[in-house]
């Protein structure tokens, strides 16, 4: 927080101020190499560093004011050519997309630090009706499997080309009756139970 336009470290307004969260492979990486030109930042200032304790700060260790952030994002955003908003609309702008994206609001809830989930139920509302029709959509195809547009055709070919005209050659060259139950006659019926062997 800022007070007379200078920044002062305090604790935050709520419990779930301080709160741990994962973040994705990419962020880590870049967190890093930021760390790293930081240690290197800190041995060329030598005893002039000032040690805020604080993740992003001014080439000697001072902390950034937060306006200076928003400025930055302000320029970065329009280099871009992105629409004009806050920074601090990017928070709901991830909130968006996560809902959109199927994660689950107890989560995302927990990660922007929400009191209980009906904040987040109720201020992102706007995502809650297409997530319903995935929803419907997703259990559906669960239980009752994909539709028929999507299902592979039943009907196969069982053999074809040169496998299928070799099949019919070696049909030519079998002796009556070694199909059929391999009785040897000439007169050859199907393998298993006959009619007359369940009448006995």
């Amino acid at each position: 927080m800022t007070v007379n336009y200078k920044v002062v470290v305090s604790e935050p307004k709520t419990a779930k101020g301080r709160r741990s969260i994962a973040l994705d492979p990419a962020t880590v990486a870049a967190l890093r190499e930021h760390r790293s030109r930081q240690l290197q930042d800190r041995l060329a200032v030598g005893p002039l560093w000032e040690d805020s304790g604080l993740v992003f700060t001014w080439a000697d260790g001072r902390p950034l004011h937060p306006e200076r952030f928003s400025r930055w994002f302000d320029q970065h955003a329009r280099a871009a050519g992105l629409p004009r908003i806050r920074l601090h609309d990017v928070r709901h702008s991830y909130a968006t997309a996560a809902l959109a994206a199927g994660i689950p609001a107890k989560v995302v809830s927990e990660r922007l630090g929400h009191a209980n989930i009906a904040i987040t139920m109720d201020t992102y509302s706007h995502v809650l009706p297409g997530m319903d029709e995935r929803a419907a959509s997703a259990v559906a195809r669960l239980i009752l499997g994909p539709p028929r547009s999507e299902q592979p055709s039943a009907v196969k070919p069982l053999s074809s080309g040169r496998k299928a005209a070799r099949r019919r050659r070696e049909v030519k060259r079998e002796t009556p009756g070694q199909n059929w139950g391999d009785r040897g006659d000439s007169n050859p019926r199907p393998s298993g139970p006959q009619p007359d062997a369940l009448t006995n």
